[in-house]
């Protein structure tokens, strides 16, 4: 086993802070402050360089052994404003204890590899000062048939998205795999490096999808492009994002649904309800499928399968409706709850979408030269026109103000679209309404990008909000860290 993280976690303050079981939201301090953010019609934002606080460096054997995060694949918000990052160091480049972690992705080498530092657990949870307030997660790895490669025994393959609903629970999914499981953060924290799920959807190792005839022995084979409209109603193929509904479901009319973009393999959204209060999910719907064009050609109601192609992001608004991100062809689109429903059959899975927004397709997206009041605003209109055309967009969104964890249950306007563009290496700023940037976290088109810097992004990949308007954006590949910026109260309008 490569890091117990068991002992890490019995000094870090996790009692009082990880809370499983809130049914709501009610604070009349929060609800002012959301009153202000929303008359924040175009928001500026600062970094704060001093968030997150440095990671622990739990001792063993007299000497201090610091936690490096490798690629912070993805982040979400709790009620409690708490911020949890699902990061890939644990399973990634090095050989730590023995044991041959895959170089799949975001290797920790060189200083950080030294005896002094470890890898991070899989889980690191942070408060809103940005002190580590837990860390957990089963890094345990076996020995793929590829000597170069290893794979989880328990925790999905490949870390990527991750949601903490309305009851508190944490959900998290792998592009490398076929799950998605919940957690609940309070007895996973006590349990460190031996957490255990309370709810899995999907079969680990295997996926929904053809076996590679080079390798069929192994299930991680199976895991890939389908390249077809798969339809178990079992098993996954690489999810990357999930979203919980507190509201009823417009099909069962139960509370708890589970929306998945299910994503890098089958190219569909699918929706897994609950009849029993989240103990047990069942399959539901579904609809989307692959598309193998890349950019507009791609009819709606399809998402790309090649340049990378899947649906990578899913968002519930307050309006009803669901935001699922097409990546490789820079929209989001969006539809109504109950598609993939008794009206859509297997032989027709694609639901028209209500809307599409284009990412840097649309009329008037050129952000206005900087106001003096937002330093990482783009300052440079042509710039900012020419890098909206280039390399893939529409990563992740979050909508601003917003209270992630009450999802469509959300108290506020939701005027602003937060959009994550990996390709670009900035973060778009976007009237909701008329689908329109009107500024941008990042510096791409000022100075040469990817940027290493505090308010530059490598490899930007996912956005969450808290109640207080705070964005946290985070970052894979070279980037391997997570970002917090503060709204600038007074300077929108």
């Amino acid at each position: 086993m490569p890091i117990d993280c068991r002992h890490y976690v019995r000094d870090l303050a996790l009692a009082a802070t990880l809370i499983v079981g809130a049914v709501g939201w009610n604070s009349a301090a929060d609800a002012q402050s959301l009153n202000a953010l929303a008359n924040m019609k175009t928001p500026s934002f600062v970094l704060d360089p001093s968030w997150p606080k440095p990671l622990p460096a739990p001792v063993t054997n007299g000497v201090a052994h610091t936690w490096v995060q490798g690629e912070v694949a993805g982040n979400c918000v709790d009620l409690q404003d708490n911020v949890y990052t699902f990061n890939r160091g644990w399973e990634v480049g090095v050989t730590f204890n023995g044991v041959l972690q895959g170089n799949q992705s975001g290797a920790i080498v060189g200083q950080d590899a030294t005896a002094s530092a470890i890898p991070s657990p899989p889980v690191v949870v942070f408060d809103s000062d940005g002190n580590t307030i837990a860390g957990f997660g089963n890094p345990t790895l076996i020995q793929g048939p590829n000597p170069n490669f290893g794979y989880p025994t328990y925790l999905p393959h490949g870390a990527h998205g991750c949601f903490v609903d309305y009851q508190g629970y944490l959900w998290v999914g792998g592009n490398g795999d076929g799950v998605v499981q919940k957690y609940n953060p309070q007895a996973a924290a006590q349990a460190g490096a031996t957490a255990t799920y309370v709810t899995q959807i999907g079969t680990h190792a295997q996926c929904d999808g053809p076996l590679n005839p080079a390798n069929p022995g192994f299930t991680y084979a199976s895991c890939g492009d389908a390249n077809s409209f798969n339809t178990s109603h079992t098993l996954l193929n690489e999810p990357a994002d999930i979203a919980v509904d507190p509201n009823p479901d417009p099909v069962t009319h139960t509370s708890g649904s589970v929306y998945i973009a299910d994503g890098y393999g089958n190219h569909r959204v699918v929706v897994y309800t609950t009849s029993d209060g989240g103990k047990s999910y069942q399959y539901n719907r579904q609809w989307g499928t692959g598309c193998g064009h890349v950019g507009q050609d791609c009819p709606a109601g399809t998402f790309g399968q090649t340049g990378g192609g899947h649906p990578h992001c899913i968002v519930l608004g307050n309006d009803g409706l669901v935001y699922v991100c097409d990546r490789p062809n820079s929209r989001i689109q969006v539809f109504d709850k109950s598609c993939g429903g008794p009206s859509v059959s297997n032989s027709q899975p694609i639901c028209q979408p209500r809307r599409i927004i284009n990412i840097g397709l649309n009329a008037g997206v050129t952000p206005p030269p900087s106001d003096g009041n937002n330093a990482f605003r783009l300052a440079d209109p042509a710039a900012a026109a020419a890098i909206q055309l280039a390399g893939t967009r529409g990563d992740d969104m979050d909508f601003w103000p917003n209270i992630d964890a009450l999802a469509s249950k959300s108290p506020t306007s939701q005027h602003v679209i937060v959009d994550v563009d990996l390709g670009n290496d900035n973060t778009w700023l976007m009237d909701k309404a008329t689908a329109t940037v009107f500024g941008a976290l990042g510096v791409c088109g000022i100075i040469p990008c990817p940027g290493h810097n505090g308010g530059h992004f490598a490899f930007g990949h996912t956005a969450a909000t808290d109640s207080k308007g705070n964005l946290y954006i985070a970052e894979t590949i070279t980037g391997r860290r997570i970002q917090k910026f503060t709204p600038v109260m007074g300077n929108g309008h």
